[in-house]
């Protein structure tokens, strides 16, 4: 018995359209970008109901004639491709033909447009893939398409629709994409009567993102210059500071050639580029449009055409990491702290004239021609040595002199922050700053002109280690340090053959290890990042994962591992740090070009402004 069958063009529309319209902003989706390819400069979207009631999309485009309107309703029809060879360098964002017939299989759909030479215009309605009408009429330049009753013809599909709030929520993010994609093109969206969205189509981006997300976030953007690379990758766009983090990924943004994609691969990038700055499970906000050949992607590989392929993908990731690393050196960030947190804090009698960790001294000057080493200072507690500097000039700068009446050192800020109002650190200013003592025997509180910040001493010290031992790695050239007496290990048997069989990628991370008898080995010299601080437990962590530090370099080393190795050595909250512990710890952190971020991700400095404190005590209004 035969069990095949054709199945009726009425069937077949259906299961297609079933592949294009998932939902209502399946629709707006493809409407919105076949009035993009007909290069209109204006588009107005409005629904009802979610869109599963009313969408019209209507825009000032090319508009069609007589017979292609008619045939933009037929499977495969398009005038965007002619053989299978165009599929090679797809410049448009539609292609396949199927949109318009998709649409109309599953709505009630009317199309009204006008080509730009045409006195008249065409008015088509089509109901269920059927065209029930057809007449000439008066009507703009341009095309309007309008659906009404989504899924009237198959109502197990319209039963799997979400709530109306459901369905708004997606066109809305979809329209936000949309208007973040083509700045050049103005764009109204209006939900029930009422615009949501108004882009003004100056081809500005910040101001498409104005529209979209509004005045707190453009404050807090940093710009992507269009730069092109030797491969022909075009980037430019907005980068969120650390501030706008989210827990989700719903805020980043790719756009390929205009095209609005998801991409596993372009989200990677970014995020191992913000990493040193985010702490766990945040994500950076991120608009980035890439401008590449059509020939080095695949669009042509998902129904809903939002997913992409590159073809030199590692090529692709690796330099969109390494230039958006580099826009986040070029630009670090200090956060302010948030008024309403000062406008609820409250003031203890019990305070201390004493402050912790500052001596009363001369005032010291030291201006930015002068470098400070730290490895050269002589400090109170001779476990807590600051290696954090390479080899500099010699510290005999460092002055000390009679002691005044005041309590404060001088710094040249020669790094820090600027301007509250652009809240950056400026390494090429000179402003003095005023380191005026400690809070908490945590926090060196350092005034500025127009701020002062608190300055986390154990996040300020770890980044510094972290970024020295990282670049030690890198370049191979590990210091180490001598162990007076020797710390003394004894492992097992399975692990005393991986030491045997890893000497010398131990070596290459800084440890001088020998066995001392049987299982016990003797370790005699560790990174000099390290110190002489928890040395048995980090080298136990480093036997249990060196399995997956010999499948490559020495610099493969795992950054956790880095972190955790910094975070040990690094001076602790509530360590007293004498005078010129701290002098040579911000010195530091002025001299070197790193986050303003812990390698876990947390500030190593806030600012407080003048002007937040004088709103808080009522100064000013």
């Amino acid at each position: 018995m035969n069990q095949i069958l054709i199945l009726d063009e009425n069937t077949i529309n259906k299961i297609a359209a079933g592949e294009v319209v998932e939902r209502p902003s399946s629709i707006v989706k493809e409407l919105v970008e076949n009035s993009i390819d007909a290069g209109s400069t204006a588009i107005t979207i409005e629904i009802r109901d979610g869109g599963k009631s009313y969408i019209r999309v209507a825009d000032n485009g090319r508009g069609m004639s007589f017979q292609d309107a008619r045939l933009s309703f037929e499977r495969h029809a398009t005038s965007k491709i002619s053989s299978a060879d165009d599929l090679q360098s797809i410049a448009t964002l539609g292609f396949r033909g199927e949109a318009l017939a998709s649409i109309a299989a599953v709505t009630h759909l009317e199309m009204i447009t006008r080509e730009k030479d045409s006195v008249s215009g065409i008015h088509i309605v089509n109901h269920g893939g059927k065209i029930v009408s057809q007449k000439e009429i008066g009507c703009p330049e341009g095309t309007t398409i309008i659906t009404k009753n989504l899924f009237f013809n198959t109502p197990a599909r319209l039963k799997f629709l979400k709530s109306t709030r459901t369905e708004t929520a997606h066109i809305s993010d979809l329209m936000g994409k949309l208007i973040l994609a083509h700045p050049e093109i103005s764009f109204r969206y209006i939900n029930n009567g009422k615009t949501i969205y108004y882009s003004t189509g100056d081809g500005d981006l910040k101001n498409a993102i104005l529209s979209v997300y509004g005045k707190d976030v453009v404050d807090q953007l940093i710009p992507v210059e269009p730069v092109d690379n030797h491969a022909g990758i075009k980037l430019w766009g907005y980068l969120g500071k650390p501030s706008l983090a989210r827990k989700n990924r719903n805020f980043q943004s790719f756009y390929i050639n205009g095209r609005y994609i998801k991409s596993s691969l372009l989200a990677e990038a970014i995020e191992a580029a913000y990493k040193p700055y985010l702490t766990v499970n945040l994500f950076p906000w991120v608009v980035l449009h890439i401008e590449i050949e059509p020939s080095a992607i695949d669009v042509n590989v998902h129904p809903t055409k939002i997913e992409v392929r590159f073809r030199e993908e590692e090529q692709v990731k690796q330099y969109i990491q390494q230039h958006i690393t580099k826009i986040l050196q070029d630009n670090p960030y200090i956060p302010i702290l948030r008024e309403d947190s000062i406008s609820s804090l409250t003031i203890n009698d019990n305070t201390s004239t004493t402050i912790d960790g500052v001596e009363d001294s001369e005032q010291l000057e030291v201006f930015s021609s002068i470098s400070t080493d730290s490895s050269s200072f002589s400090f109170d507690k001779p476990s807590r040595n600051i290696y954090i500097v390479d080899s500099h000039k010699s510290s005999s700068s460092y002055i000390e002199s009679k002691k005044p009446k005041r309590n404060y050192q001088n710094l040249d800020a020669a790094s820090m922050n600027d301007r509250y109002q652009d809240n950056n650190i400026n390494r090429n200013m000179a402003i003095p700053l005023k380191i005026v003592g400690k809070i908490f025997s945590t926090y060196v509180v350092v005034e500025g002109k127009e701020e002062c910040f608190l300055v986390d001493q154990h996040a300020a010290h770890e980044r510094l280690l972290f970024e020295k031992y990282k670049k030690m790695l890198s370049e191979q050239s590990v210091m180490t340090q001598q162990l007076l007496p020797p710390v003394i290990i004894e492992v097992t048997h399975t692990e005393q053959i991986i030491i045997n069989e890893s000497m010398d990628l131990f070596k290459s991370l800084g440890f001088e290890i020998e066995n001392f008898g049987g299982r016990a080995y003797a370790i005699r010299g560790v990174p000099m990042v390290l110190g002489d601080s928890n040395v048995k437990e980090f080298f136990r962590e480093l036997l249990d994962n060196v399995e997956e530090y010999k499948k490559g370099t020495s610099y493969n080393l795992k950054i956790d591992d880095i972190i955790q190795m910094s975070c040990k050595a690094a001076v602790k909250a509530g360590d007293k740090l004498s005078e010129r512990e701290i002098l040579a710890l911000l010195r530091d952190l002025i001299d070197n070009k790193v986050p303003m971020t812990c390698p876990h991700g947390r500030p190593i400095m806030i600012s407080i402004t003048k002007k937040q404190l004088e709103r808080t005590f009522k100064r000013i209004q």
